[in-house]
């Protein structure tokens, strides 16, 4: 495979059978066996290694040379190894003591800005939305606190970096402080990185020099403002260019540093120690333009780039041949680039140009410092942070009381794992336990079968490791959880948001015990306050789990029972006796509307105060029967080992009375006394080998005209569908966005008639069998939420939905590391809780093959299909700008230097569709920060908003009429009692739900699949909206069959979508 930007790395080959090897780069280690290829980072220390042609190897009973082939250094090769690229490959010896202000405007990359100073720095870096303050004078005012405003702010800070954002620099309102931060400080160094290079130009872009002195010579007086011939901020004049890369060369002297005009200023090399022609990855629609006559300028280019097609049509005149790529100022220290450094595609160039500049600041502050012979006062501490910190202290301390709750686990063994029956599948056990349930929950990993599947011959697992057909990453399919709110403790919680009316918003909490509501509470505060209160502040995470055994009596009366604590087994031994992180919790969704209230912890975490993000009326376009969030607190549940055939029975109880009474009724003896029962349930379905759980079908009513075709009908019609994205372009041409994921909704209505054995939620279910067996998925789930079995109206605060998923994309997991994969630092508190966080963005889809040439010939297409989306110029720069802006937004809350992209732009393939999906991790601290902040930070995923978020949010809302999407694009999955998270995106979904029925004998349905796809300057509106109809096809076409099989048409004749009238037909 070829890497997507060819950064500096160095392929080796290993050509001789060995064992045991390692390499080590950096804290970097990694094991191969014999004719594996492998990637390291070329670092300064790789350089000098890759000097030797041999490493020896000691082999157990011979000793051998393994010989290393070094091939051309852009060349990339992967094969089953992972390649990583490091938050830091750039590693200076030493840090600095420097504080630094990060001046955020509203970017969706800022915090990889962040990432990257706090590498370079011993201080906390500083950083402040840009209209957080009104002007400068008050942001100055606060620094000063309640003494008497600072005139200067370099006693506060040594450097500035203004982040890239939206907007231009001559719209006060996209700029903030930005534009007076500049102007009010032209004695500390200033670095500008896309926007904050723009702002630069636009502020100086006019200034000239009087009679073109040397900066050694000039004072303010002898800068004039002048209209002709200056450097101007426009539109590119080539279109605008996101996620492409570039060649940039720049200006040196005869020493081989950037050129300058006296050699008594300390000026900033920003070059120093990169080659010529080093490439950068761009975001940008506008650009700083110098006119041929520039000279006599304040200001002046130090590097350049080739222009270059990057927009669907060419819009590049021949005499634009060359676009400023970096500035700076003649007297003052303040420089700018217009690509981004802080890009995962730039790579090690970008972590050097940074420290460059922080390099240069350090030594600014050094020589000033002597130069006034006095101190500097300490480094300002934002207030708002100070009272986080505190709050995340205190929380600390709570996670470390007596939980709340305890944890009990049976695993019942498969007989394929050495067990003593064989054990049902997920399908039949959710039909016998929880069909029936208003509320229930299966978090399936449909394609598990096809991951672990049997052979046929002795029913071993013929695959467990390696990717097979439809099933790439086999540890993303091997757990299924199942359950409801049938437990004494459990409860639902449905939460109305921003998007629905007055008088709905708010959160109830019902307390429901087999099936039946018992009582119902409401409270006004939103789901994620609601999540933090309860599982972080209020209940402490569960530490204590116990492993429960039954052992039947000499004389068959009864079992008895043997508990242990988890504790009991070594580190290793409890990845292996519960290989999952799941523990009990919350399980349900939060809908894409939940981005109001993550938004405004955004702001606040950057100094705005009284968000009201997007407090908007409510559009009458909102289904009132979808909550905006629903989650089920889950005592009892159910997981499924799809590579060993083994359940495990999870129950919660209340942390109060003793476990070690078995005698008395308390909470953990019922919970123990379920677990029991439903050993002897699962045992008595496994004996019923091949028995699957069967509907009571529903019939079609008859339809008056004698039709029977469902329509899917399109929110907005292809027509406007192909506006919106003209509109897009528009607004990244403006440099408002630099890709925005439009959506759309297709719906249509249907009627059934219920068995009287039946009731209205069962109706979703049987959809969701079909589509699991149509479309199997990873994060595939089904979730229903109901008042009542039948529907209720008199519960107007109630929900009543279904949706029927089957995504293939995670969204975010919060999961502790493998035993010995993180060393916990010295300084930490040996208990320290670390987990890791991960998102899997997916950018790039492609249709599989599905033709009726002979297998091989077939497959041979299908891989080529693959292999053009691998390397599709407009795939690969969509991917890299959200694994850029999911980089950035781990970045908020995961440790300095920890956040990498282990896969970037790695093809997997389903059952219907190619992916192009790339991995992102990070380390948290536990005790700093939680899976609520987690999401917090990154809802809702970058792939279905684009970037910067919050811009292309509002964008977005415009393009789309204000139509809540739902549940659609927001993401489902469980945040366990441990701590740990796994959610998906909701994709690939049908959301169902109920009209009502007066008569209450028949039930209309509606259905709404949601579908979109990522606009940039390169989309083509054609292929754009048929991306859209492939990605709704698998679900819409499914109903479609349902509706046909359940009304007495042909099995497995199924319906596709028409392109001109938006229907499915036969």
């Amino acid at each position: 495979q070829h890497h997507p930007f060819h950064p500096n790395h160095l392929t080796i080959t290993l050509t001789q059978y060995f064992h045991g090897v390692s390499f080590f780069a950096e804290a970097w280690v990694s094991s191969f066996h014999s004719k594996k290829s492998f990637t390291l980072p070329l670092t300064q220390r790789m350089r000098v290694i890759a000097k030797s042609s041999t490493f020896d190897s000691k082999i157990p009973g011979n000793s051998q040379q393994v010989n290393i082939e070094l091939l051309r250094s852009n060349e990339f090769s992967i094969n089953s190894n992972e390649v990583i690229h490091s938050a830091s490959p750039f590693k200076p010896q030493k840090q600095l003591d420097l504080r630094i202000l990060l001046i955020d405007n509203h970017d969706s990359y800022t915090y990889n800005l962040y990432q990257h100073l706090s590498t370079t720095t011993t201080q906390p870096v500083t950083v402040v939305m840009n209209d957080a303050y009104s002007s400068w004078g008050d942001f100055m005012q606060h620094l000063s606190g309640n003494a008497s405003p600072t005139n200067s702010l370099r006693d506060h800070f040594d450097c500035v970096i203004l982040s890239p954002g939206p907007g231009q620099p001559a719209c006060s309102d996209d700029m903030g402080i930005v534009l007076e931060a500049i102007r009010s400080n032209s004695d500390i160094p200033i670095l500008g990185v896309c926007l904050g290079h723009q702002a630069l130009g636009y502020v100086y872009g006019n200034d000239k020099v009087r009679n073109n002195l040397l900066p050694d010579d000039m004072s303010s007086d002898d800068i004039i403002s002048n209209n002709d011939q200056g450097a101007e901020v426009k539109l590119a004049p080539c279109g605008p260019v996101h996620g492409l890369m570039s060649s940039v060369f720049w200006l040196e002297d005869d020493d081989g540093n950037v050129g300058n005009r006296s050699n008594h200023r300390l000026t900033c090399q920003l070059f120093e120690g990169l080659p010529q022609n080093f490439d950068v990855v761009r975001y940008h629609s506008l650009v700083v333009d110098f006119s041929e006559n520039h000279d006599n300028l304040v200001i002046e280019p130090i590097a350049w780039c080739d222009s270059l097609k990057s927009s669907a049509k060419n819009e590049c005149e021949p005499q634009h041949a060359t676009i400023c790529m970096a500035l700076r100022h003649k007297k003052y220290p303040h420089y700018g680039v217009q690509f981004h450094p802080e890009s995962i595609g730039t790579g090690e160039v970008g972590y050097r140009l940074i420290w460059n500049f922080c390099h240069f600041a350090d030594r600014y502050k050094a020589r000033r410092r002597q130069q006034l012979g006095k101190s500097i006062r300490a480094s300002f501490h934002d207030t708002n942070r100070d009272s986080s910190n505190s709050e995340i202290e205190v929380d600390a301390r709570q996670n470390r009381i007596q939980p709340l709750h305890r944890v009990f686990i049976h695993k019942i063994r498969s007989a394929d794992n050495g067990g003593k029956m064989k054990t049902p599948s997920p399908e039949v056990v959710f039909g016998e336990l929880y069909s029936s349930r208003p509320n229930s929950f299966w978090l399936d990993s449909s394609t598990g079968s096809t991951c672990f599947r049997k052979s046929d011959s002795d029913d071993q697992i013929i695959n467990g490791d390696v990717p097979v057909e439809g099933c790439p990453i086999s540890s993303n399919s091997r757990f299924s959880i199942m359950g409801s709110d049938d437990g004494p403790l459990s409860r639902k919680i449905e939460y109305f948001g921003r998007e629905h009316g007055p008088e709905r918003r708010g959160l109830s909490i019902f307390q429901a015990h087999n099936g039946r509501c018992k009582s119902e509470k409401r409270i006004d505060t939103d789901i994620l306050s609601y999540l933090r209160e309860n599982l972080v502040k209020g209940s402490g995470f569960v530490d204590a789990v116990y492993l429960l055994d039954f052992a039947t009596c000499y004389d068959g009366t009864e079992d008895e029972i043997s508990i242990r604590t988890l504790a009991e087994f070594g580190e290793n031994a409890i990845s292996e006796e519960i290989p999952f992180d799941y523990r009990g919790g919350y399980i349900g969704y939060l809908g894409y509307e939940v981005r109001h209230d993550t938004q405004c912890w955004i702001l606040e975490q950057e100094g705005v105060q009284g968000c009201v993000a997007n407090d908007r009326k409510n559009s009458g376009k909102t289904n009132p029967n979808v909550p905006t969030a629903a989650f089920i607190f889950a005592d009892r549940s159910l997981v499924y080992d799809h590579k060993t055939g083994d359940w495990y029975a999870i129950g919660v109880a209340d942390n109060v009375t003793p476990v070690a009474d078995h005698h008395k009724r308390n909470s953990s003896n019922d919970t123990i006394s379920w677990i029991h029962s439903v050993k002897n349930a699962l045992s008595s379905m496994g004996s019923s080998k091949g028995r699957v759980a069967q509907d009571s079908a529903p019939t079609l009513t008859n339809n008056p005209q004698g039709k029977k075709k469902v329509s899917f009908i399109p929110n907005r019609s292809k027509e406007t569908y192909q506006k919106d994205i003209s509109r897009s372009h528009e607004e990244i041409r403006n440099g408002e966005s630099y890709e925005l994921c439009v959506t759309n909704q297709l719906e249509a209505e249907f009627e059934v008639s219920l068995p009287k054995s039946k009731n209205i939620h069962e109706v979703p279910l049987s959809i969701y069998r079909l589509l699991r067996e149509k479309n199997p998925a990873p994060f595939s789930a089904y979730m229903g939420f109901y008042r009542d079995g039948r529907l209720d109206s008199s519960s107007s605060s109630s929900g009543a939905v279904s949706i029927c998923c089957s995504s293939p994309e995670r969204f975010l997991s919060v999961k502790k590391p493998q035993p010995g994969t993180i060393k916990c630092d010295r300084s930490r508190n040996s208990t320290a809780k670390i987990f890791i966080a991960e998102s899997k963005p997916i950018k790039g889809t492609a249709s599989r093959y599905t033709g009726d040439e002979p297998t091989e010939i077939a497959k041979k297409i299908d891989s080529k299909i693959a292999a053009d989306l691998k390397e599709s110029v407009k795939d690969k720069a969509e991917n890299l700008m959200i694994v850029d802006l999911l980089r950035n937004d781990l970045g908020r809350i995961c440790e300095v230097g920890s956040v990498h992209v282990p896969k970037l732009m790695h093809i997997e393939t389903y059952a219907t569709v190619h992916q192009m999906v790339s991995t992102v991790r990070g380390t948290l601290d536990g005790e700093k920060n939680n899976a609520i902040d987690v999401i917090e930070a990154c809802f809702p995923g970058g792939s279905m908003t684009g970037a910067p978020k919050q811009r292309t949010m509002e964008i977005l809302e415009e393009i789309e009429q204000g139509v809540s999407r739902g549940p659609y694009s927001g993401c489902l999955g469980y945040i366990s009692l441990n701590g740990c998270m796994d959610m998906n995106i909701i994709i690939r979904s049908a959301i169902l739900t109920p009209m009502h029925d007066d008569k209450n004998t028949a039930s209309r349905w509606k259905a709404s699949v949601g579908c979109g796809g990522a606009i940039t300057a390169l989309s083509v509106s054609e292929d754009e909206y048929q991306e859209m109809l492939l990605k709704s096809r698998a679900v819409c076409g499914t109903i479609c069959e349902w509706v046909e099989r359940v009304s007495g048409g042909d099995e497995g004749n199924g319906r596709r979508l028409d392109e001109e009238t938006n229907e499915i037909i036969s």
